[in-house]
């Protein structure tokens, strides 16, 4: 009874984590749109005109995810963060047996514990912007050394989670010096290559001129965050058993 229960748990947290990940982007683009078309940070039912300056909203669509940290859903952006955070943080995985396993060192503790650790770099340090934000609920923006630092804590963080997807969720469990190649270690495969395929073009689009040509759309970078968080997400759910299983051995 008792392993049945830690197996249980782990399929809970897997679940939420999942769910989170996919539900983020849409999330912030809801309540930002939401919030905007009703104009609610002008309504002097909730907010107090004489201490409050006007609230200037822009557009709904934002460049990335990141900037939702700026605006009325910046408290989902940071929250859903966070949260993903502690989950990883308790996500201790399966114990390996150090020999028989070639990534015996490459725990489910130890990479998530560093995913969560990131995430967290994630909230505490924002990302930069190269213009001024009219939609600031906050008092600044972030320097370039802390934008810089956000968006290598964001890229770390997709690498561990590729990481999960393309070794960890792949383990055999009778054989240790194996990967699956079935039909689920195949979808895990093919997600964590996903997240690498678009970090890789992120950083072509971010370090070359790519980025200012006029047949990209302004919201390239939100779109392929998007991506990478259906990816992650679509994983995370297989494994904890969300998506019904495409096998019929189960963990």
């Amino acid at each position: 009874m008792a392993a049945s229960s830690y197996v249980i748990s782990y399929h809970a947290i897997r679940k939420l984590i999942g769910i989170l990940g996919l539900a983020l982007p849409f999330l912030c683009l809801g309540v930002n749109s939401i919030v905007n078309g009703l104009d609610l940070l002008n309504d002097s039912r909730f907010i107090d005109d004489e201490k409050s300056r006007p609230y200037l909203a822009g557009v709904n669509l934002k460049s990335s995810i990141s900037h939702y940290y700026y605006t009325a859903a910046g408290p989902i952006f940071t929250g859903i963060l966070i949260t993903v955070a502690i989950f990883l943080f308790c996500y201790k995985g399966y114990p390996l047996q150090r020999r028989k396993d070639y990534w015996y060192w490459l725990t489910d503790n130890r990479l998530a514990t560093f995913a969560a650790s990131c995430a967290l770099g994630i909230v505490a340090l924002p990302t930069g912007s190269g213009e001024p934000i009219t939609d600031n609920i906050h008092i600044y923006v972030a320097s370039e050394g802390a934008g810089s630092m956000h968006l290598i804590f964001a890229a770390l963080f997709f690498l561990a989670m590729s990481v999960f997807c393309i070794i960890n969720f792949r383990r055999h469990p009778d054989e240790p010096r194996k990967l699956k190649t079935d039909r689920e270690g195949k979808l895990y495969l093919v997600c964590g290559c996903g997240m690498i395929a678009s970090l890789l073009i992120l950083a072509v689009y971010s370090f070359t001129p790519l980025s200012k040509t006029a047949w990209l759309p302004y919201w390239f970078v939100y779109l392929m965050e998007t991506i990478m968080l259906i990816f992650f997400g679509v994983a995370w759910l297989v494994k904890g058993r969300t998506i019904p299983a495409l096998n019929k051995d189960e963990e």
